[in-house]
């Protein structure tokens, strides 16, 4: 056992740089590592500490017990502090001790609210002018909301619009009650670069209605729009299109969808820059969800229109073999035709109806990748094909 150890200390560092990256995912994996060595210890901190949770106990009612743990820790190595690029909170903190946390993380970048169903003007005013605080922050570019309820469009334009160094927003399940906006009452220096909205009901339309009144969305290049509910997505089809109709001609270089929209998607959108596009196509629920062979046809009649992208994404979530669907050839022959095409993703991860969850890696066929292949042979002759099994649920 003490050679084995000795060994691992002497790995050159590039090579524990790598160990590490390939394991940026998997918590345990990095905490055995920060236990081995020096030269393990800071590499595998970094992916350890760069998001933090504080809200992991706020079902118990111990809101503020991580947080003066973690403030107790960073006191006693405050270089764990300058590994936090991402941090998670909620309104159920006490304002002052979040306040003093925050201030101590001077390298970070990312927060992540969780409103936990609160209405904002319910929020304590201290509590307010500590967001306030936060978000408008020079050093913040990326800020993700979620879970919350604002009664006048002003509130939410003044916490999203105050910090003109902003280039990332993220909203899920964020309702605005009030939307009386003046367009021109709103001046904000912000230029957002990328955009992600996640749909749970038509409230969504109207929040794009008030982001383009409120902030500068000219800039715009990266747009994701996603349904929270899976098993929902034909109902969504038309708010999505919506969006990306409020949305059109923003120069938009990536493209982020789960909906089947059953138009080309340049009849919905300006799609002239793109060059990367992800689609997420459920096929878990037939009763629920778009056919296979209407995806694979929508996608392909999209792909025509495509004269610069560069990657395309497939995240395909099933429950049985992919590979009888008819329109296959459809889509490997649009792909044929995409001459600035440099690389496919498909990543698969398929449901095991009987036990009622995601396979396990172990659980995958060893057929699946070249069955993969098969359906799409051209791509996979020209080396431009990457499968991943188990992506999203690796169990």
């Amino acid at each position: 056992m003490e050679k084995a150890c000795a060994g691992i200390m002497r790995l050159p560092q590039e090579l524990v740089a790598t160990i590490i990256q390939e394991n940026q995912k998997d918590k345990t994996t990095l905490r055995s590592c920060s236990l081995v060595t020096h030269s393990w210890t800071y590499p595998s901190q970094g992916p350890i500490f760069s998001r933090i949770s504080f809200n992991r106990h706020q079902l118990s009612g111990n809101n503020d017990r991580f947080i003066e743990r973690f403030r107790l820790l960073i006191s006693v190595r405050p270089l764990l502090a300058t590994l936090v690029k991402a941090v998670e909170i909620s309104p159920l903190f006490d304002a002052q001790l979040l306040t003093h946390t925050l201030q101590q993380l001077v390298n970070l970048k990312c927060i992540s609210l969780n409103l936990c169903q609160s209405h904002w003007h319910e929020l304590s005013q201290s509590m307010q002018d500590t967001l306030h605080d936060a978000f408008r922050s020079p050093q913040i570019t990326n800020v993700e909301l979620q879970d919350g309820h604002f009664l006048h469009s002003a509130d939410f334009s003044a916490l999203i619009g105050t910090n003109a160094h902003l280039k990332q927003l993220s909203l899920s399940t964020i309702s605005c009650e009030d939307l009386g906006v003046d367009q021109g009452a709103h001046e904000s220096s912000l230029r957002l670069s990328s955009l992600a909205l996640s749909l749970d009901d038509g409230s969504c339309l109207n929040l794009v209605r008030v982001l383009q009144a409120s902030l500068s969305l000219s800039n715009l290049q990266c747009l994701s729009v996603l349904t929270t509910q899976p098993e929902y997505l034909a109902e969504h089809a038309s708010t999505m299109k919506g969006i990306l109709r409020q949305l059109n001609g923003r120069p938009l270089e990536r493209l982020v969808v789960n909906v089947c929209l059953g138009e080309p998607l340049s009849g919905v959108l300006d799609i002239s820059r793109l060059r990367s596009i992800q689609i997420r196509l459920w096929w878990t629920r037939p009763e629920r969800h778009t056919k296979p062979d209407e995806w694979l046809r929508w996608l392909s009649d999209s792909l025509k229109d495509l004269t610069r992208v560069e990657e395309i994404t497939l995240e395909i979530f099933c429950a049985s073999s992919f590979t009888a669907y008819n329109e296959w050839g459809a889509l490997d022959a649009a792909l044929e035709r995409m001459l600035s095409l440099k690389r496919v993703y498909v990543n698969l991860d398929m449901y095991n109806s009987i036990s009622g969850r995601w396979r396990l890696l172990r659980e995958y066929p060893g057929t699946v990748r070249e069955d993969m292949r098969s359906v799409l042979p051209t791509v996979a002759s020209k080396g431009l094909l990457d499968v991943e099994i188990a992506a999203n649920y690796p169990g």
